[in-house]
């Protein structure tokens, strides 16, 4: 008897170790908890886009579907000078490819390189700073 319990036991034991308590919180579509700061990276992540694609049809047919970003609280032409900018600069850092054999000089991880600083904590501390220096209504 004291066998079939210890069984019971350990078999409770171990099916609720297994079990995951962690889940990963879904998708906001509706732009996250600070659509400022994503406003602001989405922005930054076009303008690497937009210096990267120059001289091509890209980002023309990319606009024909894309319309942006659904949040329009940057509205100052200064912060958005000084976010495309931004953009622009990182663009012209972007490394020639290292790992990609037969590539062209025109050739590159373009929209890799863009995702990666999107993602950075750099980026969200740029983000931050700027917009606070723009007196921004977003940062509240």
């Amino acid at each position: 008897m004291k066998q079939l319990i210890f069984l019971i036991a350990f078999t409770v034991i171990i099916l609720s170790a297994c079990k995951t308590t962690y889940r990963y919180p879904r998708f906001d579509f509706n732009n996250g908890p600070n659509p400022c700061i994503n406003a602001f990276k989405d922005r930054i992540f076009f303008s690497i886009l937009r210096e990267c694609y120059k001289g091509t049809d890209a980002m023309k047919e990319i606009s024909k579907r894309d319309v942006g970003n659904p949040f329009d609280g940057i509205n100052s032409p200064v912060l958005l000078k000084t976010i495309d900018s931004i953009g622009k600069g990182f663009a012209q850092k972007i490394t020639p490819p290292a790992l990609c054999d037969g590539c062209t000089k025109d050739q590159n991880y373009f929209m890799a390189q863009a995702l990666h600083f999107y993602r950075s904590y750099e980026l969200d501390s740029i983000a931050k700073a700027e917009l606070k220096r723009f007196s921004s209504d977003c940062l509240k």
